[in-house]
C-alpha cells in the first residue's frame, strides 16, 4: 500500500498577542516582535525567528499591503514598498535567525500598514512516515505599522441598532493611525437586571480611516425578555460603554 503524506497549511494572525508567536500544534517557528511600528525614531526593526522544530526548516517572507473596506473586511495585496531582508530562511534545529523590516519612503499624514507573511516550505526529498499523517505548515501574519509624522487616535462608537434580533455595534478609527478594539462584552438584562445574556467577541485592529460594524445574533427566547442591552468596548485599557433600551419587534424576524 502506498503511504501518502498531506501538507496542511496552519494560518495564524498575530493580531493582538503580544509574545512570541505559538499554537497547539507543536510550532515549526516562533516570531519576535509579533507586531513592529516604523517611525522616525524607529526606521528598522530587527525580528527574530527561531526554528523550534527538530527537522532543518525554510520560510519564505512576503509584504503585502493591508487595508479595509468600508465593512471593516481586510485586503492584501503583495507590495515592495517595505524593505525586507533576507526574504527567505534556511534553519538547522533550534538555530534563531533575525531578518530586519525597514520603510522604502516615509509616511506621510496617514499610517500605512502592512502584513509580513512568513511561510514553511515543505522540505523536497523528506522521507515518507510509516503511516499516513498530516504535516502542518505554519503561515504567520505579521502587523507592520509605518506611522505618520503627528499620530492620532480617535476611535467612535456609533449607535447600537437591534433588528430581527441581530445586533450591529459600529466603530469608526477617524484618526491617522491604527486603534485595537481589544474586547468587546455584550449583555442584556431584564427589567430586574437579570443578566439574559453575554457574548464576548474578542479583539480587532481597526485601521486609519476604517469603519467596522460587529453583528451579533441574540437568540429569540432571550431577545424577547431583554430591555436593555449594554456594549463595552475597550482600547488602550479605557471603556466606551454604550446602551440600547429594546423597542417592541426588535426581535422579530419578519
Amino acid at each position: 500500500m502506498k503511504v501518502q503524506t498531506s501538507l496542511l497549511y496552519m494560518s495564524v494572525a498575530a493580531l493582538l498577542t503580544f509574545g512570541p508567536v505559538h499554537t497547539g500544534f507543536a510550532s515549526s517557528f516562533s516570531v519576535e516582535p509579533v507586531r513592529v511600528i516604523l517611525d522616525l525614531q524607529h526606521r528598522t526593526e530587527r525580528m527574530t525567528v527561531k526554528n523550534e522544530s527538530d527537522r532543518p526548516l525554510t520560510v519564505l517572507i512576503k509584504a503585502y499591503r493591508w487595508t479595509q473596506a468600508d465593512a471593516g473586511k481586510d485586503h492584501y495585496a503583495e507590495t515592495d514598498d517595505l524593505i525586507i531582508f533576507p526574504r527567505a530562511l534556511t534553519m538547522a534545529p533550534g538555530e534563531e535567525r533575525f531578518v530586519r523590516v525597514g520603510m522604502a519612503a516615509p509616511s506621510g499624514q496617514m499610517e500605512q500598514a502592512f502584513r509580513i507573511y512568513m511561510e514553511e516550505q515543505p522540505i523536497n526529498g523528506e522521507q515518507a512516515p510509516k503511516a499516513a499523517t498530516a504535516r502542518i505548515l505554519m503561515r504567520l501574519g505579521i502587523p507592520v505599522f509605518a506611522q505618520p509624522l503627528k499620530p492620532e487616535m480617535n476611535l467612535k462608537v456609533h449607535e447600537l441598532i437591534l433588528s430581527k434580533g441581530l445586533l450591529q455595534h459600529t466603530l469608526t478609527n477617524s484618526g491617522n493611525t491604527f486603534v485595537t478594539a481589544e474586547q468587546i462584552t455584550i449583555n442584556g438584562r431584564d427589567k430586574k437586571g437579570n443578566e439574559l445574556f453575554a457574548s464576548n467577541l474578542g479583539g480587532a485592529y481597526l485601521l486609519a480611516g476604517s469603519t467596522r460594524t460587529f453583528e451579533i445574533a441574540i437568540p429569540k427566547s432571550q431577545c424577547s425578555r431583554i430591555t436593555q442591552i449594554n456594549v463595552t468596548t475597550r482600547s488602550k485599557g479605557k471603556d466606551q460603554l454604550s446602551k440600547l433600551d429594546m423597542t417592541s419587534g426588535a426581535c422579530e424576524n419578519k
